[in-house]
């Protein structure tokens, strides 16, 4: 008795209030009719012009040739051969030689940065918000490049921009420094999807536009706010020595840049061995800086 008004209980709170049978019946299935099977399918029948037809009146297939001769094989439709795809290396050493051209041809910054923004050969550029080009004076006494663009800077187009941008004026204001005066860039003109690291590949196809960038804003001197860019500058893989100047060839100048390597301005926040190797760079920067100028 307590099962049964549990489960009247039950169908209450489902909402049911009528019984429309004794047994439960699955209306979804009910509506499809009995199957029909093939031992089922009704027998054929001659129609007055001698065709053999089913219940329905359609006509059936026809009967085999019994004459003893093979029938002619359908013709097969033949489709010109798709060119195999090129492979990786391949693909890649032509990509790389499109950026290379266009890199090349660009005479002007303005043309370089139509140029950056047109190429489509990067995927990063399908997944970035905004291209991102260098900003500043031409012939700058330092060009700072940091890492890929991060949220901040592909949300907003600028190059040190938001928290980035912010830290880094903590570090120029104590020496006398101006943003204005100097040329800021990122390494890569797109940033990764989520923030990931770029690859090989794309580090490759984004160096010609970075070289070209620093041949024809033509700085005095190089600062690299990270790993990023002094692997693909310098061609260095390994821990780099810090708090020295050195030389960096870049295609398109008649002689080396010089060159330093320090911490991105976001380590600043990471402890204080970083906040103090970032100040001891900084020295040397302004000591350069005002003994050059």
């Amino acid at each position: 008795m307590d099962a049964a008004l549990s489960l009247l209980r039950l169908y209450g709170e489902w909402g049911v209030d009528t019984v429309v049978g004794d047994s439960p019946v699955d209306q979804r299935l009910a509506r499809l009719g009995k199957m029909r099977f093939p031992d089922e399918e009704p027998a054929l029948r001659r129609a007055p012009d001698g065709r053999l037809t089913g219940a329905q009146g359609r006509a059936a297939p026809p009967a085999p040739s019994v004459s003893g001769q093979t029938p002619p094989p359908s013709r097969e439709i033949t489709r010109p051969p798709i060119a195999a795809a090129q492979s990786g290396p391949a693909l890649l050493a032509q990509t790389l030689a499109q950026a290379r051209t266009l890199a090349a041809a660009a005479t002007t910054p303005e043309a370089l940065r139509t140029a950056v923004d047109g190429f489509s050969a990067c995927a990063l550029r399908t997944t970035a918000m905004h291209t991102l080009f260098p900003t500043g004076p031409l012939q700058a006494p330092l060009m700072i490049i940091g890492e890929a663009p991060d949220a901040d800077e592909d949300r907003s187009g600028a190059v040190f921009s938001g928290l980035c941008g912010d830290l880094l004026a903590r570090m120029l204001t104590p020496l006398g420094l101006d943003r204005q005066t100097l040329l800021l860039a990122t390494a890569l003109p797109w940033r990764p999807p989520g923030g990931r690291a770029p690859t090989e590949a794309e580090l490759k196809l984004c160096r010609p536009f970075l070289e070209r960038a620093i041949a024809l804003f033509a700085p005095q001197r190089l600062l690299l706010c990270g790993r990023l860019p002094a692997r693909m500058l310098l061609d260095a893989k390994t821990p780099l020595p810090r708090r020295s100047w050195g030389p960096a060839a870049i295609p398109g100048l008649a002689a080396p840049l010089p060159t330093l390597v320090m911490r991105h301005p976001l380590q600043l926040r990471a402890s204080a061995t970083a906040r103090k190797e970032i100040w001891q760079d900084l020295m040397l920067v302004a000591q350069t800086l005002r003994g050059s100028g």
